[in-house]
């Protein structure tokens, strides 16, 4: 017994040293901050500053979000992976950029909230490739993205309060993908869950071997590929806008949303080749 509480105060340490460690350096230059490549309809954005953990300072932030909506209306865009480089994917904001200025506080937070937001708002997947450790406001980052596979080896914690910051915006995050007692159990102790656990408690939605995860990306972006991109933009839109509304006015607009889609050029060719038999052919509107 006494030696699995001294292994958890271990991690705990571990968890908010790192945190805090990240949060304290601050880059000397904003160059390849993120790493962009793209292929067969995959853009693929790696947070690219293992020094400090791949921290979230404001000009790492506005690096990626230049990068996730550069050419968003660009029908050759299919999906959009979000990774990092290093074996912690994000520790979370920079704490000396928190030191102090109210209006930068605020405009550190306004900018992640505008990121995510900007998540939803692309008419594409996203899908966040986790093989790392993603703590705090690089929890909430990632567990914001549209899907989140990562390795069963990876973890995730909140751990702010270690440094005498609540993880509060994280919380909004995570308090919507999982249950009251595991979310508050990650705000409250700061100690990590694991991939598996993730996966489990409905933060991630695969969670596989590291050796499987570059594959079990490449099948994911693979079966949207195959679908019609107006299709699945008509359809991630609505899937944000109904989680707002009561059942009742959920079900009323999405009979409404279907007969729109059902107007769609594609949804007609969809039905036309299911009915005849043969591969859709796409036209993406």
């Amino acid at each position: 017994m006494f030696c699995k509480l001294q292994n958890s105060l271990k991690t705990v340490r571990y968890a908010t040293s790192a945190y805090g460690q990240a949060l304290r350096l601050v880059s000397s230059d904003a160059a390849e901050l993120v790493l962009v490549k793209e292929a067969n309809g995959v853009r693929e954005i790696t947070l690219n500053h293992p020094r400090t953990l791949n921290s979230l300072s404001m000009d790492m932030m506005c690096a990626l979000q230049n990068a996730l909506v550069k050419d968003k209306d660009d029908v050759k865009l299919r999906s959009v992976v979000l990774s990092a480089t290093g074996k912690i994917w994000s520790a979370g904001h920079n704490l000396k950029e928190l030191h102090g200025n109210p209006e930068i506080q605020r405009n550190v937070f306004q900018k992640l909230t505008d990121i995510i937001r900007d998540i939803q708002l692309l008419p594409v997947p996203v899908i966040g490739k986790v093989n790392g450790y993603a703590a705090a406001a690089g929890c909430q980052l990632v567990v914001s993205c549209d899907i989140v596979v990562c390795s069963k080896t990876s973890k995730f914690s909140t751990p702010g309060a270690g440094v005498g910051v609540f993880c509060s915006t994280p919380g909004v995050a995570i308090g919507r993908v999982m249950s009251r007692p595991k979310s508050a159990y990650m705000l409250m102790t700061g100690l990590p869950v694991t991939g598996e656990e993730a996966y489990i408690s409905g933060m991630v939605s695969r969670a596989v071997p590291a050796e499987d995860l570059d594959r079990e990306i490449d099948e994911i972006t693979g079966a949207i590929n195959a679908k019609s991109r107006a299709v699945i933009s008509l359809g991630k839109e609505f899937y944000y806008k109904q989680l707002a509304m009561s059942l009742k006015e959920a079900y009323s607009a999405a009979g409404q949303k279907m007969e729109e889609n059902l107007q769609l050029g594609d949804c007609q060719e969809g039905i036309a080749s299911f009915i005849e038999k043969r591969a859709p052919h796409w036209k993406h509107e």
